[in-house]
């Protein structure tokens, strides 16, 4: 009986050996397959990760050379701006007027000084054609002086920001 049991349990191991086996060789079987599928994803991986480099060099060559020509045409608008403000100043030169290109005042003109201080039509003369007319040319002519002393300071200092606005105000 010892013997019969030892047969059994033989042949029991032998089974479980062979169907070892055989998940084995399913399992090696699939290694390869794994490892085939990989080397080709791999092989594949290769040529795209060379062309996007290539494209990334190309890329970075152009913005290099995109960049240097900014640079020379930004050098090319300074020396343009230099002969503009070289010609502007001879011009200013020529028509006798001093230069203030970097002059600012230190005392702008308040707005409320521009504004025009009109005293209101006497009721009894609102009817009367004549004073309305000679209000309105009075009224113009403290207008048209506002606007030539804004305009005078504006020549004289034309950075002064303060003078823009008020200018605004007298047109």
């Amino acid at each position: 009986m010892n013997k019969d049991k030892i047969k059994k349990d033989i042949e029991e191991i032998v089974t479980i050996n062979i169907e070892l086996e055989h998940r084995v060789s399913k399992l090696i079987a699939e290694n390869d397959h794994l490892k085939q599928t990989y080397k080709q994803l791999y092989d594949s991986i290769k040529p795209t990760r060379i062309r996007s480099k290539e494209q990334c060099d190309a890329l970075v060559s152009q913005v290099n050379l995109k960049s240097v020509e900014i640079s020379d045409l930004n050098i090319s608008l300074q020396e343009k701006d230099l002969v503009i403000t070289a010609f502007n100043n001879e011009l200013r030169k020529l028509k006798g007027k001093d230069l203030a290109d970097n002059v600012i005042t230190k005392h702008p003109i308040a707005l409320e000084m521009l504004k025009i201080d009109v005293e209101p039509i006497n009721p009894r003369l609102l009817k009367n054609r004549t004073a309305h007319s000679d209000y309105l040319k009075h009224t113009q002519e403290e207008a048209a002086i506002l606007k030539e002393i804004v305009e005078q300071g504006k020549s004289q200092n034309p950075l002064n920001n303060s003078l823009d606005s008020a200018y605004k105000y007298t047109k």
